[in-house]
């Protein structure tokens, strides 16, 4: 499940991924440019939820393993990946930690402050999740398909995009090789290459950024 969000903005189809880790981008010139339409529908939100679809590609078996669900990103508290199908698990992750809970158990629990590892992580989900570009530069080289600086007066404000990452980090690279995502404005798919060849691919629907505060409802599915 760790490995599935941090595929968070991790995406683009199999047809261009290479094409992306051939301009590598700073972080100011992906937050300006590639990126200045997707990072203001973020940083304007309170709440961000949505579905997706899910599928893992395995070298070993001919289909892809798919599931399907729904998320809900709350400013200043995490995310809660909610599977529905074919099983019922949901995963939030917080500053404080991770909490997965089994048709509405909880199976497991790591915080934060006595983990190292599970802080790092939270942080780095955390940060892709915003496409905080400035706290991910020290984990990841950078990679964008679009001039640097803002977009031109006849660039489409809805044009599509895409980035890369490749993990600095060994911790990192051991989970896997690259990653990708892209989108026409909002972020829409996502693809992440383990070091082995396989894949994990998602897309993202029906995204709905909020203004609002989040409800009680949203708010007591970060207890932890």
């Amino acid at each position: 499940m760790l490995l599935l969000l941090l595929c968070w903005i991790a995406g683009v189809s199999a047809a261009h991924a290479d094409d992306v880790f051939h301009h590598p981008l700073t972080a100011d010139q992906l937050s300006h440019g590639v990126l200045a339409q997707p990072v203001a529908l973020i940083n304007g939100a309170q709440v961000i939820r949505g579905r997706f679809i899910y599928k893992r590609f395995l070298s070993e078996l001919p289909a892809p393993l798919q599931s399907t669900g729904e998320y809900i990103f709350v400013k200043d508290l995490g995310i809660v990946w909610h599977t529905q199908e074919p099983l019922d698990s949901e995963f939030v992750v917080t500053a404080a930690g991770t909490t997965q809970r089994d048709d509405g158990k909880v199976t497991l629990q790591a915080n934060a402050g006595e983990q190292p590892a599970v802080r790092a992580v939270a942080r780095i989900l955390l940060a892709l999740l915003t496409l905080d570009m400035q706290a991910l530069r020290s984990t990841f080289d950078l990679f964008g398909n679009a001039s640097s600086g803002k977009p031109s007066s006849d660039e489409r404000a809805d044009a599509p995009w895409q980035i890369g990452l490749r993990p600095i980090a060994p911790a990192v690279a051991a989970i896997f090789r690259d990653a990708t995502v892209s989108g026409t404005g909002q972020v829409e798919t996502v693809v992440l290459r383990d070091a082995n060849g396989d894949r994990t691919e998602i897309q993202f629907q029906n995204v709905t950024y909020e203004q609002s505060a989040p409800t009680s409802q949203d708010r007591e599915r970060f207890v932890q």
